[in-house]
């Protein structure tokens, strides 16, 4: 895979033949891609034609989307929290794809917890998949992109929690995602000399598998639940997630670095 460092294919002056080459060849780990907009992110790089990397904590339900995605897709099991763990997905990926181009980090842990009441090791646990696990998914990639000498591209998802409160027994969830955004303005500045654009983007209400199972379970309450709060009404659907992401991962974002992006339907702005 031929490309000039810094960016994940060779970009042409014609905007839609850029658009067409897509990520073909190119080597993406998606983090918690099993379900929900990791999964449909996952299923966006394979359309465009990379090799994609199905990284879950679920490693069976990983396995079984990577072979639905087809033969240049490798599901494996891997909790982001656990240095170990990150070590051997990299390891893995690096023996049997031989590079890694994108990393997206979406790996999420969810709980909600009253702010009085939480306990200390539902605050540890939430900073150790969201922050710390981006930070170890990060450092491998940023480690196997520089050994390739060919740039990469890192797209972490954060939340417009992260700026604004959305819904209350959340505020571990926002701290955590703030350190996500912190960790990608740093890594923007210190390793784009050798080509690696890192990007953060910041979802609002997504209709995930997951997050509607919260909603049934939890009695919800806070700014994003007031009527007419999101201009353009509704949640967003994994997919217009993953759009995002792809352009940020991809050579229309070749300029676009230590940058967030909200995908929120207005409600940033409202």
């Amino acid at each position: 895979m031929d490309h000039p460092k810094g960016n994940l294919v060779s970009i042409h002056s014609d905007s839609q033949h850029a658009a067409a080459v897509g990520f073909n060849g190119a080597v993406a780990i998606v983090t918690g891609s099993a379900s929900g907009i990791g999964a449909a992110t996952a299923r966006g790089f394979r359309e465009a034609g990379a090799h994609v990397v199905v990284a879950d904590l679920d490693g069976e339900r990983a396995r079984a989307y990577a072979d639905e995605l087809g033969d240049a897709s490798l599901g494996v099991q891997v909790d982001v929290s656990d240095a170990a763990a990150v070590d051997a997905l990299f390891a893995t990926v690096i023996d049997q794809l031989g590079t890694v181009d994108v990393l997206v980090n979406c790996a999420a842990y969810r709980v909600k917890a009253d702010f009085m009441e939480m306990p200390v090791r539902e605050w540890d646990r939430m900073l150790d998949v969201t922050t710390r696990g981006t930070f170890l998914c990060m450092r491998e990639a940023i480690r196997a992109m520089r050994a390739g000498e060919r740039g990469g591209a890192i797209v972490n998802v954060s939340s417009v929690s992260a700026v604004h409160p959305t819904i209350f027994a959340n505020g571990h969830y926002d701290a955590a995602k703030a350190g996500v955004d912190a960790l990608t303005r740093y890594a923007a500045v210190e390793f784009a000399p050798d080509g690696i654009r890192v990007n953060s983007i910041q979802p609002g209400g997504t209709a995930t598998e997951g997050g509607l199972r919260q909603l049934e379970s939890i009695e919800v309450a806070g700014p994003i639940t007031m009527p007419n709060r999101v201009p353009l009404g509704g949640r967003n659907r994994p997919e217009d997630v993953a759009a995002a992401i792809l352009f940020l991962a991809g050579p229309g974002a070749s300029r676009i670095t230590g940058q967030t992006l909200a995908v929120d339907g207005g409600y940033l702005v409202a």
